[in-house]
């Protein structure tokens, strides 16, 4: 049986998530795969979700709903609540994922490339410390499966709108020509949610990035470019466990 989904953050008890392959995807949007929710263990957790206009504004969400619920004009949703299920939909832009460890906040962004250019995971991470108190030494970040570098060609005018942003972006872009003669440019947009991060504070080694490429890995993915459009998108979830007081983990937390 082919597997669903990919852990995220599996190596903290504190919290659950993950990002579905295409045998996990869905026509249009999967924010009721109630079979992959449980499968992965996020229970009756309620489904909070943006309705990604490849913006930058991030949602906070202080109490659970009591219904699943869509949060307009919003690319990412952040939250301190236990039975709360973040979640975003993708076909080649990047889920980013962010956890506090200490304070026990969550997040997770949809980041096409006009989001990534609109630094929306420094957003994210700016909201985190003002709604929630989170410290930028305490968030780990996790930079999902999405179109790479390799397969994100782009013309001069998306170019242009990240190269005259970050004098980095040299180190993260390549020239090619096709056959027509035209420049094509490469963009590396995890490797530009990378370097924003850890400018915005974020410790490197609290940043991981996931290696696959939604685009050139057809065995495991969907893909919008790959497939010239497509209407299966694959989800991205995040949830925070719940953690009864005086538990080994809350334990370990004091100490």
């Amino acid at each position: 049986m082919e597997k669903k989904y990919i852990d995220v953050f599996s190596r903290f008890k504190e919290v659950g998530g993950f990002f579905s392959t295409k045998y996990g995807a869905s026509e249009g949007y999967p924010y009721n795969r109630r079979d992959i929710f449980k499968e992965a263990g996020a229970g009756e957790a309620v489904p909070v979700w943006p309705k990604q206009v490849h913006g930058n504004r991030i949602a906070v969400v202080s109490r659970p709903p009591e219904e699943p619920l869509s949060i307009e004009d919003t690319d990412g949703v952040i939250t301190n609540q236990e039975k709360v299920l973040l979640t975003t939909v993708h076909a080649d832009c990047l889920p980013v994922y962010f956890f506090d460890r200490k304070r026990k906040v969550i997040g997770l962004v949809h980041a096409g490339w006009r989001g990534t250019v609109a630094s929306i995971a420094v957003r994210a991470v700016c909201e985190m410390e003002r709604a929630f108190g989170s410290g930028r030494e305490d968030i780990n970040v996790y930079i999902g499966p999405g179109i790479s570098r390799c397969c994100f060609e782009t013309g001069r005018e998306v170019y242009d709108e990240f190269a005259g942003k970050w004098s980095f972006m040299p180190q993260l872009t390549h020239v090619k020509i096709n056959e027509a003669g035209e420049e094509k440019y490469y963009i590396d947009l995890k490797g530009v949610n990378l370097r924003l991060l850890e400018a915005a504070g974020i410790a490197p080694e609290n940043i991981e990035v996931s290696p696959h490429c939604t685009c050139c890995e057809p065995e495991l993915f969907c893909s919008y470019r790959r497939e010239g459009g497509t209407y299966k998108r694959m989800g991205a979830g995040l949830w925070l466990n719940y953690q009864p007081e005086g538990s080994q983990t809350a334990e370990k937390e004091e100490k």
